[in-house]
């Protein structure tokens, strides 16, 4: 299983406009998602990231395809230079 994660970093300014459509996106997407906000990030502003659980890297492209690229749509029409996203995908590792 891989973790696939969306960093989103907002400016205070537009943190509410981009969390509700965030929230609202993710609703209406076919995925499950985890929503949370990081609470000591070094950044100013907010900080938002979205999980994805993927089996493989294709269902992590078909994700980046089905929602990210809607959320990189979104930022750059709407809160240009106010908020951007970063990705990371972790693996899973076993203790043994």
């Amino acid at each position: 299983m891989i973790l696939y994660n969306i960093s989103v970093i907002v400016e205070d300014s537009s943190h509410h406009k981009v969390i509700q459509w965030l929230k609202s996106h993710l609703r209406a997407s076919n995925y499950e998602t985890t929503l949370l906000k990081m609470l000591d990030s070094p950044h100013e502003g907010n900080t938002y990231c979205v999980q994805f659980l993927a089996t493989d890297h294709a269902a992590i492209v078909k994700f980046q395809e089905d929602v990210v690229a809607e959320l990189q749509t979104y930022l750059a029409t709407n809160h240009t230079e106010k908020a951007f996203i970063f990705d990371s995908k972790m693996q899973y590792l076993s203790l043994e």
